[in-house]
C-alpha cells in the first residue's frame, strides 16, 4: 500500500481519527469526493462495484438482498500496513438508505462468520456543492492479534491509504 497525496481534483481526507478503548477501535473520518453525492452513493452502495472501487476487496458475495433495502454481504479484504498484512473476512448485514441527494449505509458485522468479535459501521453521503461530503464512522473489535503499541497507528495508516484508494474508485465510477 503506497501512501497517496490528495489533490484538489481527487478525494481528500479532511479528518481521520482512530482511537482504541481496550480491544475496540473507534474510527471517525470525513472525506470530500469530487463527484455528485447521489452518484457517489450509488456507486459505493452497489456490492459488485466494491472490487472495482478498491482492489483490496478481493471477494464480494451477496447472500440475501431484500426489497426493503437490506442485504447480507460477505467480503474478503486484503489490508497491509508496513510488515503486517491480513485478509479480513466480514459477513455483514447491510441497510441501504438512498436519498435524492446522496444516501446512508449501515453495517452490522456477524461475528461468527467474520474476523471481528464486534463491528458496526456507518457511511453518509451528502452534497457539498458539486462535490460529496462522505462521513464514515465505525466501531470494530478484531478477533485477531494487532500489535498493541502499534495498533492505532497501523489501523489509521491502513485506513488512510485505503480511504484514498476508495475515494478515487468512487470518483471514477460516479463520474458524469
Amino acid at each position: 500500500m503506497g501512501a497517496l497525496a490528495p489533490s484538489a481534483s481527487a478525494g481528500e481526507i479532511q479528518s481521520l481519527q482512530v482511537t482504541r478503548d481496550g480491544a475496540r477501535y473507534h474510527v471517525e473520518m470525513e472525506v470530500r469526493l469530487q463527484a455528485p453525492a447521489a452518484a457517489a452513493y450509488s456507486a459505493f452502495a452497489t456490492p459488485g462495484n466494491l472490487p472495482r472501487i478498491n482492489p483490496a476487496v478481493q471477494r464480494v458475495q451477496v447472500f440475501d438482498q431484500r426489497p426493503d433495502e437490506t442485504a447480507r454481504i460477505y467480503t474478503e479484504v486484503r489490508v497491509c500496513a508496513m510488515f503486517y498484512c491480513k485478509t479480513l473476512r466480514q459477513m455483514q448485514d447491510m441497510r441501504y438508505v438512498p436519498r435524492p441527494d446522496g444516501g446512508d449505509l449501515h453495517a452490522e458485522l456477524l461475528p461468527a462468520q467474520s474476523d471481528f468479535s464486534y463491528g458496526r459501521a456507518d457511511w453518509r453521503f451528502r452534497p457539498a456543492g458539486a462535490a460529496t461530503q462522505m462521513h464514515f464512522s465505525a466501531e470494530l473489535e478484531p478477533a485477531f492479534w494487532i500489535p498493541p503499541l502499534l495498533g492505532p497507528w497501523l489501523v489509521e495508516r491502513s485506513l488512510r491509504e485505503e480511504a484514498l484508494r476508495t475515494a478515487a474508485g468512487i470518483e471514477r465510477l460516479a463520474a458524469p
